[in-house]
């Protein structure tokens, strides 16, 4: 079987939301952590539709722990921000700042940002949501394009979306905007609340799944590597199968982890490194 290699590895800033973003990059240099998917939650890093915060401050953080940004998650489950907003003028803020988001990972060097489908409302037609979101995505890839930005799409679990939350919607929603800067991610969590499998992703999408966020599921809570009960040889072999090579982010996320996540990263990266092979 396969292993993982180092430089797939990538770590999230999000279960850091109570501490500073200093004390998240000093825990990542003690960790030997090198590559981050950088959360821009606002005690962080600023990121609002009119622009961001002090990017050169950002840059020599960063440069100072050795650590780069190699993908970029802009937070859009807030009703303020997120994909199939329903008033006009809520959907165009989204997009200016989704836009914004495009253009910080450009500038941090990263070549992708993880998107999703946001959510429509309750009893609103499916079909009035879906071409909502579907346009709002298109236009942003137009965007990714200009900025040599990937947007990749998640599947998010159904309590989270009425919209994108299973591979049959993902396959539709990727066929329709058919544009050559929209990937594919899995989140492992999504795909096992929805009972699917990594085999079937990968046989739907090829080459086009480019990302992933990879955590131990039981299977619906964002769990570190021990805490749930998904397969990590199983999953590695899937991915060997398939010649999988790319990002494999822990998006930590759930609350209990929050009060010590530099305790919950050592726990989990002292599971992963049985199985890096580099």
């Amino acid at each position: 079987m396969a292993g993982i290699k180092r430089k797939q590895l990538v770590n999230m800033n999000q279960h850091y939301r109570r501490f500073s973003l200093d004390y998240f990059l000093d825990c990542q240099q003690r960790l030997g952590i090198e590559q981050i998917e950088l959360w821009c939650g606002a005690a962080h890093f600023w990121l609002d539709h009119e622009g961001w915060g002090d990017l050169q401050h950002l840059k020599k953080q960063l440069q100072a722990h050795n650590v780069r940004v190699v993908s970029l998650t802009a937070p859009s489950m807030a009703y303020q921000y997120q994909f199939a907003a329903q008033e006009p003028e809520g959907l165009e803020y989204s997009y200016r700042y989704f836009s914004n988001g495009i253009r910080l990972a450009a500038a941090l060097g990263a070549d992708r940002m993880t998107i999703n489908s946001g959510w429509g409302y309750c009893k609103e037609s499916h079909a009035s949501m879906w071409q909502r979101c579907r346009d709002h995505l298109e236009r942003l890839c137009r965007i990714g394009e200009r900025e040599g930005v990937y947007l990749v799409l998640e599947s998010l679990r159904k309590d989270e979306s009425n919209l994108v939350c299973h591979l049959d919607s993902a396959r539709r929603m990727f066929r329709e905007i058919h544009h050559p800067n929209l990937k594919m991610m899995v989140d492992n969590i999504a795909i096992g609340a929805a009972g699917e499998s990594l085999e079937s992703w990968f046989n739907a999408f090829g080459e086009d799944l480019s990302h992933m966020h990879f955590l131990d599921g039981d299977p619906w809570l964002h769990n570190v590597w021990g805490d749930g009960n998904t397969s990590m040889i199983e999953q590695l072999s899937i991915m060997a199968a398939h010649h999988y090579t790319g990002y494999l982010v822990q998006e930590v996320a759930d609350e209990h982890y929050f009060s010590d996540p530099y305790a919950a990263d050592r726990r989990n990266f002292r599971v992963l490194e049985r199985f890096v092979e580099d």
